[in-house]
């Protein structure tokens, strides 16, 4: 996952309405986490439902002309677990400390700790294929 840099987060909230979303996202052992803002749909999703799901994937098929090679590329990872939002902490810097080192935009942005809130995902089911 350390090459792919969107991810697709899926929450639902209250409201019983899905919602699915491409995000920025860094992971670690057990988890995947990426910065949101909190008036985002996901930020109030996850507010009031912790479930959540992340798809990362990587397909370069010619689904157009339904065309596959032997460099045909199909993986993907789905993550299903408790999102918890940070917004301070040990646990909040060494998430926000992943992010800047994968992506030099957020360093640019000279974000500090607190100004947006990082949500992990810490995995409870994780199905994969093609890896």
């Amino acid at each position: 996952m350390s090459k792919n840099y969107i991810a697709r987060v899926a929450s639902c909230g209250k409201d019983m309405h899905p919602h699915v979303s491409p995000v920025y996202f860094a992971n670690n052992a057990d988890s995947i986490f990426f910065a949101t803002e909190k008036g985002t749909k996901k930020f109030k999703d996850i507010s009031e439902n912790a479930s959540a799901g992340v798809v990362v994937d990587d397909f370069d098929a010619d689904w157009l002309h339904n065309k596959k090679s032997a460099n045909t590329v199909e993986h993907a990872v789905v993550v299903r677990g408790r999102a918890k939002i940070f917004n301070r902490g040990s646990e909040y810097h060494e998430m926000y400390s992943k992010l800047f080192e994968k992506y030099p935009d957020y360093r640019e942005e000279n974000w500090k700790e607190g100004a947006s809130p990082i949500i992990r995902v810490r995995a409870e089911r994780i199905t994969s294929w093609g890896l």
